[in-house]
């Protein structure tokens, strides 16, 4: 997979480009249009891009741009035009189809404008607006199918989907307008084409390859964030003081080496977990507009079974049959579940690979976790033992704000939270105390004590006897109300 850095309609982004290792770049021919085109001579890619450049065209029309019939046709005209001009330097281009064209517009445009064009640099684009049919019935006709980056958030099957239809007729997709890791890697893309590069110019936010991943940072959490990686600032070639001072070109310069080390990182790994073509040099657009997909297809297939003796447990927990005698003396074999102190990992696809002292090739790891938590001092040990590691964090963590010139950082704040966290966890395992808890609820006309009492409360109020007869209540009463 390429990713693809938009926005090289614009000279200054195309020049920082140019200061780093990134070769893969598109433009938006309405962003050139609005920008204003030679009046004198005509555009020529040959004449802004240099020679290792592999150049991406895009219409680049926003999502919620409504344009007449009359104002759709000259963009496509002044387009064709251009497109014909540079087709000999543009590595791939992708044709009109946003929401507001109407599908005869995409398919006339196809038959005639597009129709004489090598089929490795035309894109045609699967319009989100239509049936997953569709998206089959262009993988029958063309190699390379832009899919819109909108639709691999809300299409769950569109992964299983794009994987049969490489398999099967070779198609190479390419995400259009698309950045997000987990999406890349959900769907065999040849290229994935972002704008993202410039958000920490733009947005002020931070993009960083921490070793392992892509990480992105919001604005708010700028300060924070970029402290923290210093070493990867030295690795990458960066000036950590720019970074510091918010240097817009070198927090992009930091943004396209992460993504680049991304790409690498996904490539490696990408034969593990689907077929990719050896063609990564292909294009994709950057218009962002939602889609649909389904997969019937998929449905259909016939499953072969397996022989019982090939098939066995799952190797994430381990299994202990233990016999058992129920209190009216049945005697059953019952499955404990219990960790697996070994690991299936394998040393090739494990993401600490490249710094592991224990790396060894085509061999699984070479390390054991044997934690068991069966009682309540195992508990303990193991809670302590978390809090060690973390008052170790901490006291580090202080260390790199100390000699980071001893302004407070949030981040060992937050570590420090979550030891007394922990170490709360262990005083309440400690505790000892036993207490009862009684809610009374009333309920009607009744007391409480009927509440609680039931019949014996209504007995309690009762006088002993039978209580006192006419004369003797008379007596009562006479003896309160005369004078004495």
């Amino acid at each position: 997979m390429r990713i693809v850095y938009l926005g090289c309609e614009i000279p200054s982004n195309r020049t920082l480009l140019e200061s780093t290792t990134a070769n893969h770049v598109g433009l938006s021919f309405y962003g050139l249009v609005k920008r204003g085109l030679p009046k004198t001579k005509e555009y020529l890619l040959e004449n802004y891009f240099s020679k290792d450049s592999y150049i991406y065209v895009y219409p680049g029309l926003p999502k919620n741009l409504n344009m007449t019939r009359v104002e759709l046709e000259e963009f496509a005209a002044a387009y064709e035009h251009m497109i014909a001009l540079n087709i000999d330097r543009i590595s791939i281009f992708a044709e009109i189809n946003n929401s507001f064209v109407s599908p005869s517009f995409v398919e006339e445009q196809r038959r005639t404008a597009w129709s004489q064009v090598p089929p490795g640099k035309f894109l045609p684009v699967w319009n989100p607006e239509s049936k997953l049919e569709t998206l089959q019935a262009m993988g029958d006709k063309y190699l390379d199918i832009g899919i819109p980056g909108d639709v691999i958030d809300v299409e769950t099957r569109l992964a299983s989907v794009t994987r049969l239809m490489a398999k099967r007729n070779g198609n190479r997709f390419h995400a259009l307008g698309c950045a997000k890791p987990d999406n890349l890697r959900s769907v065999p893309f040849e290229t994935a084409s972002t704008l993202s590069w410039l958000s920490p110019m733009m947005h002020g936010e931070t993009i960083v390859w921490d070793g392992t991943r892509l990480m992105r940072y919001p604005k708010r959490m700028k300060e924070q964030a970029r402290s923290r990686y210093n070493h990867v600032y030295e690795k990458a070639g960066i000036d950590a003081d720019k970074i510091a001072e918010d240097d817009p070109q070198e927090v992009c310069r930091l943004a396209v080496w992460s993504y680049e080390q991304f790409e690498v990182r996904i490539n490696k790994v990408g034969d593990s977990y689907h077929d990719n073509n050896d063609e990564t040099n292909m294009s994709d657009n950057a218009e962002l507009t939602p889609t649909n997909a389904d997969n019937k297809g998929i449905q259909m297939r016939k499953l072969n079974p397996r022989n019982p003796e090939e098939m066995g447990n799952l190797p994430v927990f381990g299994y202990e049959i233990k016999t058992e005698v129920d209190a009216d003396g049945v005697i059953s074999d019952t499955t404990h579940i219990s960790s697996q102190a070994t690991t299936i990992r394998a040393c090739d696809t494990c993401f600490i690979a490249s710094n592991c002292p224990a790396y060894k090739p085509q061999s699984v790891c070479a390390f054991k976790l044997p934690i068991e938590v069966k009682t309540k001092d195992q508990l303990k040990s193991l809670i302590n033992s978390i809090i060690e590691m973390q008052g170790q964090r901490v006291a580090f963590m202080r260390f790199a704000e100390e000699m980071n010139g001893g302004y407070a950082d949030p981040n060992v704040s937050q570590e420090i939270d979550r030891l007394f966290k922990l170490i709360k966890t262990t005083k309440e395992l400690d505790d000892s105390r036993e207490f009862i808890r009684m809610t009374v609820e009333r309920q009607g006309s009744s007391g409480v004590l009927s509440s609680i009492f039931g019949d014996k409360a209504q007995a309690l109020k009762e006088l002993p006897d039978g209580g006192l007869n006419e004369s003797e209540t008379t007596k009562i009463i006479k003896d309160l109300t005369e004078d004495k």
